[in-house]
């Protein structure tokens, strides 16, 4: 890596500091190494229910070994819990991160082991090595986590309510089709999109916060495109209002309105699958189609990426046990977690097995199956991996709140981006004098 990706040791112990300090307080540790008990202690964000639960009776029926997988929310207060957790000595071993904010804290202080050596001596392994389309994060040339999952974007449609408005199921689209197509599709008692693909990531790909000489590249004409595109459709009654998202806190949770037919598009990723082949939680009567994220005039990115990052407690005292773990989880014991949508990041399994495993029991009586075969592997998807982490929280909040401004109406998409462009230099910079 380039000095400019190292992350800052220096720069992220402080706030490592700050979540230790956090985890005293809440009771989430008494500042112990770890427990000596010969249990797996495991952490992840997916609910137990949705695979890795029968992952985790495999390992044990294939090695005798027990562990004891514990979900967190993979939201704020859940990495948080997490943090303090890791910081306080609470007995770790093998834990999960999904958001590159959560990486940058981790993967910088201390909170990851070293892992190379053992990747190295791995030949299954070898695709982790392999730095021009990265599956695993490094730090100093180091590979401190290992992607278990491969989350390629698509848009998913209502079809009975694409097929209502006449509209042919896109194979291959541009932005520009797509907002023609969701307007289209917006009605006066529902939307057309609930939101727009992130354009700025399709042109640019990975790294995309980030000028090659250094500093923001939110000065890039394509984030002022994308901004605009969101606020446009906003504005149209094509894209779902945005004060109602943040008033019901949708931005996680998309299914219900998806669901219950209030937007007919659904830009998202295989772990929602789950909702809609489980019809006694999530009734609803219609198929559900996929297609590809519309490119741009600059790039095809899919908007994807590897993703779910399993890591290794440096403090753990079961350290061989936790990697043999890591190993089954993106090797043998990938196959169960395609039930929460879980797309293995190592070529495991066949895609027809794949396939079958995320769409579930009876494909087709929820989904147009040959339109998720073309999408996620006749058409296959250019995912790519950051690894650039400097400022990576500070620019995602920014991101975040000036986005919020803009889409409800408070901001210009020029001034937002602007606001973006100042503060996410200023964050780089600082972490740049600081490594």
């Amino acid at each position: 890596m380039t000095p400019r990706t190292t992350l800052s040791r220096r720069a992220l112990l402080g706030a490592a500091a700050g979540a230790g300090a956090a985890a005293a307080l809440s009771g989430c540790g008494s500042g112990s190494t770890g427990s000596p008990s010969t249990t797996l202690q495991v952490w992840g964000g997916v609910p137990a229910a949705n695979g890795p639960q029968e992952l985790v009776d495999g390992f044990t029926a294939a090695t005798g070994e027990q562990v004891t997988y514990t979900r967190f929310v993979n939201d704020d207060r859940g990495n948080l819990k997490v943090d303090t957790a890791l910081q306080g000595g609470v007995d770790i071993d093998v834990y999960f991160t999904y958001a590159a904010q959560n990486m940058a804290l981790r993967a910088g202080s201390g909170m990851a082991l070293d892992l190379t050596d053992r990747v190295r001596a791995d030949p299954d392994l070898a695709p982790y090595l392999d730095t021009t389309a990265p599956r695993a994060t490094m730090v100093d040339g180091r590979i401190v986590a290992l992607a278990t999952a491969r989350e390629p974007n698509f848009l998913l449609f209502n079809e009975s309510l694409r097929e209502q408005a006449g509209i042919e199921l896109p194979r291959a689209w541009t932005v520009d089709e797509f907002a023609a197509t969701v307007r289209e599709l917006a009605g006066p008692d529902r939307y057309g999109t609930y939101s727009v693909p992130d354009t700025a990531r399709v042109s640019l790909g990975a790294n995309y916060w980030y000028a090659p000489e250094g500093g923001s590249n939110f000065d890039d004409p394509a984030f002022l495109e994308w901004m605009q595109l969101g606020r446009s459709l906003i504005d149209d009654g094509a894209a779902y209002p945005w004060t109602e998202v943040l008033a019901r806190q949708l931005e996680a949770y998309q299914q219900t309105p998806f669901l219950q037919g209030e937007f007919v598009v659904w830009p998202t990723a295989p772990f929602n699958l789950r909702y809609l082949n489980n019809a006694e939680d999530y009734p609803h009567d219609f198929l559900v189609a996929a297609a590809p994220t519309p490119t741009t005039a600059r790039g095809d990115w899919n908007g994807g990426s590897f993703n779910n990052f399993i890591m290794i407690n440096p403090r753990s005292t079961k350290i061989d046990l936790a990697w043999e773990f890591v190993r089954y989880w993106v090797t043998d014991g990938a196959g169960p977690m395609l039930g929460g949508g879980k797309i293995p990041a190592l070529d495991v399994l066949p895609d027809e097995d794949v396939l079958a495993g995320v769409l579930g029991e009876d494909p087709e009586q929820w989904f147009d199956v040959e339109s998720f075969r073309r999408t996620l592997f006749t058409d296959e998807p250019k995912l790519m991996t950051d690894t650039i982490l400097s400022a990576v929280p500070e620019i995602s909040l920014v991101s975040e709140q000036q986005r919020n401004l803009c889409w409800i109406g408070e901001k210009s998409p020029a001034d937002a981006v602007a606001s973006i462009d100042a503060l996410a230099d200023a964050a780089i910079r600082r972490y740049e004098r600081q490594a």
